[in-house]
């Protein structure tokens, strides 16, 4: 049995939900994910009591794997992908939520540029409102749920919802309040102004804290239902994209994070709240106190979904079926092409979609696969030209893929750390936990646990070259398809 310090961590995903065992010493013990039912469809809303359903499924099966007593777990910590859940006086979730960008508040989002503008949104939160804001569901619930609205008394992001349930204490961090579009980064609090232009009572929303502050406890009733022992610290927390920021030890500024699979996330640490000068990113926070972010979903993960979702649909079903991860089947076609064979290109949107540049009747399956690959990393070339000498850390499900991994060195041509685990945000927020109960001496002490299991590589040089040619036809592709958001 295990002697050193171990923690929980979980990541609310809108692919499910991640869990993992960390030691104190920085190793990964037990890593899973469960679903939030079979029928679970990350664009169709869900019931957060789903959320906690996962939550306490994965964490009895983490302890049964790891063979360790809840009393050994000396803390929890939380991240999640971007919600809203609104919720009464007694704690009650007032309706389902979607994880991410939710198309049914387009009409919302119609109203928050009427009412404040494009352009002074962007520059009070560092970003401009999607469909996936807290202020534009929020919005919605006051133009559709009268109900809902008049039983409003808090509304909480994923992660902090899943929190709560399992402490019955309120709160977020800063990570997570920057997705709202209500919360100033520079500042690192609640807007005034938006409140009062939008008319919305600040009393809705969490009090702000840093990720690895301890948030409460584990509740007896919350122990009965996860098997956690009663009392157990439970942290602050960070989103997503934070809480991999964490796992691949940045906890200042200089690092750029892409998550391989997933989301598809770069979030690239700064020192303060910045614009991005290739107008792909968005501006966000850290959950560490004085660090600010870019970040956004351009690695390629929508292209491979989509392409294992359409062109290879029953060879995917068939990997499931035998325990396979469809991304070994996806790597495998792509490994018999050469890089960037013929020029072909897969290029996505910000909305998700993905396109082919240049495919003809003589590509098949490997060459798109190929395509889809080299997409991504094309994608985050173009963006991290503008941010010259920042050290380069690949993560996520798809990192333990050899091939996709080098691919992104070679495109970017230069050395990349990389680190092979399936559930990186949970992973930082195990490290979070770490950091709050005094087992280290500081978050960097934490994150310098988890940088020695990193794996380099270094850029092949024909390879290299040979991307280099094909750089400038990719960047106007993506130009092309992703025009410049219009400013109002």
């Amino acid at each position: 049995m295990p002697t050193t310090a171990i923690f929980l961590g979980l990541d609310v995903s809108r692919h499910g939900l991640g869990a993992v065992l960390l030691g104190g010493d920085g190793k990964c013990l037990v890593s899973l994910r469960r679903g939030y039912g079979a029928d679970a469809d990350p664009d169709v809303p869900t019931d957060p009591q789903d959320w906690w359903r996962a939550a306490r499924a994965a964490t009895k099966d983490v302890l049964r794997k790891a063979s360790i007593p809840a009393s050994q777990i000396r803390a929890v910590g939380i991240s999640g992908d971007e919600g809203f859940v609104p919720i009464d006086r007694n704690g009650n979730a007032l309706g389902d939520c979607v994880l991410g960008a939710d198309p049914s508040t387009a009409e919302a989002l119609t109203e928050l540029a009427a009412k404040v503008g494009s352009r002074t949104l962007t520059n009070l939160t560092g970003a401009p409102a999607t469909t996936a804001s807290g202020v534009v569901k929020l919005l919605t619930l006051r133009q559709r749920e009268k109900r809902g609205w008049h039983d409003l008394h808090q509304v909480l992001p994923a992660k902090d919802w899943l929190r709560f349930r399992m402490t019955g204490t309120i709160g977020t961090d800063a990570s997570d309040a920057v997705t709202t579009q209500l919360f100033n980064p520079r500042t690192r609090s609640w807007s005034k102004q938006l409140l009062t232009t939008l008319e919305l009572p600040g009393e809705f929303l969490p009090p702000i804290a840093p990720g690895n502050a301890i948030a409460g406890r584990v509740t007896d009733t919350a122990a009965r239902e996860s098997g956690l022992a009663a009392g157990t610290p439970v942290v602050v927390g960070a989103s997503h994209g934070a809480a991999i920021a964490i796992a691949a030890g940045s906890c200042a500024s200089g690092t750029a994070i892409i998550e391989l699979g997933g989301r598809g996330s770069l979030f690239i640490t700064t020192t303060e709240t910045l614009k991005d000068p290739s107008g792909s990113l968005t501006s966000t926070c850290h959950t560490i106190p004085g660090i600010g972010g870019l970040t956004g979903d351009v690695a390629g993960a929508q292209a491979v979904d989509w392409l294992l979702d359409t062109m290879l649909t029953s060879e995917t079903a068939q990997a499931r079926r035998a325990g396979r991860d469809p991304l070994d089947l996806f790597a495998e076609l792509a490994a018999e092409i050469h890089p960037c064979a013929d020029g072909l290109l897969c290029i996505s949107n910000r909305e998700g979609r993905a396109a082919l540049v240049g495919m003809d009747r003589h590509h098949h399956r490997g060459h798109v696969a190929r395509a889809a690959l080299e997409g991504g990393a094309l994608a985050c070339r173009r963006i991290l030209a503008h941010h010259p000498g920042v050290k380069v850390v690949l993560t996520g499900p798809g990192a333990s893929s050899t091939l996709w991994s080098q691919i992104f060195c070679d495109v970017l041509n230069v050395p990349v750390h990389v680190i092979p685990w399936a559930e990186p945000a949970a992973i930082g927020s195990a490290l979070l936990a770490a950091s709050a109960v005094g087992v280290h001496k500081g978050l960097a002490d934490s994150c310098s646990r988890i940088s020695k299991h990193h794996v380099s590589l270094h850029p092949r040089k024909s390879a290299a070259d040979s991307y280099q040619l094909l750089a400038p036809k990719a960047d106007a592709a993506m130009a092309l398809f992703n025009p410049p958001v219009p400013e109002t």
